[in-house]
């Protein structure tokens, strides 16, 4: 195994054991961050860019802000009193059982996967050249509107369920350059990530993603400010991606006579317009979770 595979795996572990052992609770979110940019640089390893790619602007990205967000909410730790010695004893049994029995499972695994061969002889008939993009949108299409559903039903719930909404107090003078930069980089990676979704590496979750990274700085330089309009308009675009979604399965059912099965001939188009909904739904949807969804602002 070559020497920067191991550390990066040591390094991934490291850095879950700080997230999970900080007393602080910026240095547990800190080693979270840092957790996340190592296994993006696994998945990098393993072949995997699509997940390497949505690893980093979600997982460490993204992510990060929510939970340093969350954190500004609830304020410094209460000093609490360890765990009982029989408490971390049984924890440390669970987590040792646990990794004897994943390693046990790897190791009885068979030989190599048949579903990459059978993804490569049928990805002319997926409309796009990128096996995971083919999957995602079109094999398995089904299982990925669930997913944005899942989404679109968090936000309803953080909207129904989140206390009154704090708006981070704008930093001006000492991000608006920043943002001058960064934002119209961001929204020309996302137009990129998007369309080279379809043949490459990208997709519409990594492209959301960076989308909501240019908005949060644009949300705390003061540009762009929570308001009842700007709010109802964030609302309506993170319900379109999965109101189109649902659409688009109807629609096909009518065509074609199979949910998602989309007309030989156009697939690439449908995929990219769903694709693009979905870009803007989870851009508005990231932005308005790190905002604290709906609560009335205080």
């Amino acid at each position: 195994m070559p020497v920067f595979d191991i550390l990066t795996a040591t390094g991934a572990v490291f850095c879950a054991a700080i997230a999970l052992g900080a007393r602080d609770r910026v240095a547990a979110i800190a080693g979270f961050l840092l957790m996340g940019l190592v296994v993006a640089l696994a998945w990098v390893r393993l072949g995997a860019p699509d997940v390497a790619l949505a690893e980093a602007a979600i997982g460490a990205g993204l992510t990060g802000a929510l939970l340093l967000r969350g954190a500004a909410r609830i304020g410094p730790l209460e000093p609490a009193a360890p765990p009982a010695r029989a408490l971390r004893a049984s924890a440390a049994l669970l987590a040792l059982g646990l990794a004897g029995l994943l390693g046990w499972a790897f190791a009885g695994a068979g030989g190599a996967s048949v579903y990459p061969a059978l993804v490569r002889a049928s990805l002319a008939e997926s409309g796009v050249g990128n096996p995971v993009t083919a999957v995602l949108l079109n094999f398995r299409a089904w299982d990925t509107l669930l997913e944005v559903v899942v989404l679109a039903v968090a936000l309803l719930l953080v909207a129904a369920l989140a206390p009154p909404r704090i708006d981070p107090a704008p930093l001006g003078e000492m991000v608006l350059p920043f943002a001058r930069v960064v934002v119209p980089v961001a929204v020309l990676l996302a137009g990129h990530l998007l369309w080279l979704g379809a043949e490459a590496p990208g997709g519409a979750f990594q492209a959301g993603a960076v989308l909501a990274g240019g908005a949060v700085a644009l949300g705390l330089c003061g540009v762009l400010r929570p308001a009842e309009r700007t709010g109802a308009a964030l609302r309506i675009a993170g319900l379109a991606g999965p109101a189109l979604f649902v659409l688009a399965a109807i629609a096909t059912a009518a065509l074609t006579g199979g949910l998602l099965d989309y007309p030989a001939a156009a697939a690439k188009t449908w995929i990219l317009v769903i694709e693009s909904a979905l870009t803007l739904s989870i851009a508005a949807t990231l932005f308005l979770l790190f905002l604290g969804s709906e609560g009335k602002s205080r």
